[in-house]
């Protein structure tokens, strides 16, 4: 019998069993394939200061997550002698025509890039020079990215040699719960006893049965795929408007992505959804026109209806929810954990904690 078990071997699942580990408690982590091998294997890992407004759940979210990311790779990285490759090159969302640099502009009057300035031309092109002569004014702010691979590598090294029993290929059957309280998980084939149970199973969430409330998650097929950089010296990642975002690896690799589709559980590449990505990545960076493509695929966001993660206890007591961060990805990791955290050992939450209450729905609030 383990203390906790957490459900779900992503980017998240790993985090959350690291800090349960970290803070005493004996764990058990369960990954129906192999750790960090879906959504967190297939986001482009980028960290930036974000836009909103103060009071949204979201922005509170990554401002945390923000503040915590250099101390979170570094301990990381002690633990697992694996650089995660955490890197803050700053971020640019680039004025494609008249309407997006009026948008961008708006945004800085509205209050809602804290940190972001509109940058003029000869500063633009200074800062970044790849990006087409023909884009006129870009918005840039504070970030860079972490390699999501190499994150959730470091992370499982992480918990094992910290002695978290990794269990993969372990499918879960049925959250066990008994007089209104938690008793452990039922998989295909062994049975599980525990106080603490953690549900991080990421676009999968729904399909966990016994947990309360029902999680009303759903997958959203990104494409995303990679090119090989070469000459091109992408300094920065290079955020659109829409989609796509260009990501500069360490390795000199460039990720381009991703595409946001409601497709069910079909893990196709489509000709639509890579063309459109390319298309306007190359509108964005000419030179990537030339560019050999190493790598094409696809993953499932974990989408919540509001828009906002599902962190907090469940319904059952000893039961904890921590899903649906859809697009916002890698970013707000450390914050997510730090919250939750507090939330499983009874501490003043780091920031408010309503909005992110799994019950929400089956309330009508979040309706």
């Amino acid at each position: 019998m383990a203390e906790a078990i957490v459900i779900g071997g992503g980017a998240v699942g790993l985090a959350i069993a690291r800090e349960l580990r970290r803070r005493g408690l004996s764990v058990i982590l369960l990954e129906r394939n192999q750790p960090g091998r879906a959504a967190s294997w297939a986001s482009a890992g980028i960290v930036s200061d974000p836009i909103g407004r103060p009071d949204d759940a979201n922005f509170q979210l990554d401002v945390l997550s923000r503040q915590l990311w250099p101390t979170f790779v570094e301990a990381l990285q002690a633990e697992s002698g694996m650089d995660p490759e955490f890197r803050e090159s700053g971020c640019l969302i680039p004025a494609l025509d008249d309407a997006e640099a009026e948008s961008l502009a708006c945004l800085i009057r509205a209050g809602l890039v804290p940190t972001g300035q509109l940058l003029p031309v000869q500063a633009l092109r200074e800062a970044e020079p790849v990006l087409s002569p023909s884009i006129q004014s870009a918005l840039w702010r504070p970030g860079g990215n972490v390699d999501n691979r190499r994150l959730c590598k470091a992370l499982e090294i992480s918990n094992r040699r910290q002695g978290v029993e990794i269990r993969t290929g372990a499918e879960v059957r049925t959250v066990v719960v008994a007089s209104g309280r938690v008793r452990g998980v039922e998989l295909v084939d062994d049975h599980l006893s525990a106080d603490l149970v953690v549900a991080a199973a990421g676009a999968w969430s729904s399909q966990l049965a016994g947990c309360q409330p029902r999680l009303p998650i759903v997958p959203q097929r990104g494409q995303i795929l990679a090119l090989d950089g070469g000459p091109v010296n992408l300094r920065q990642v290079i955020l659109a408007s829409g989609d796509p975002y260009l990501v500069p690896r360490a390795d000199g690799r460039i990720i381009v992505g991703a595409t946001r589709e409601f497709a069910g559980w079909d893990t196709s590449l489509t000709a639509g959804g890579v063309a459109g990505l390319l298309t306007r990545a190359i509108r964005m960076v000419p030179a990537l026109a030339d560019r050999p493509i190493q790598e094409m695929w696809t993953g499932f966001r974990p989408i919540s209806p509001d828009g906002i993660p599902l962190i907090g206890p469940g319904q059952a007591s000893g039961l904890f929810i921590c899903t649906g961060h859809g697009p916002h990805g890698i970013g707000p990791l450390p914050g997510t954990t730090t919250l939750l955290s507090a939330l499983i050992f009874g501490e003043e939450p780091p920031i408010p904690a309503k909005a992110f209450r799994p019950e929400r729905f089956t309330s009508g609030e979040g309706a």
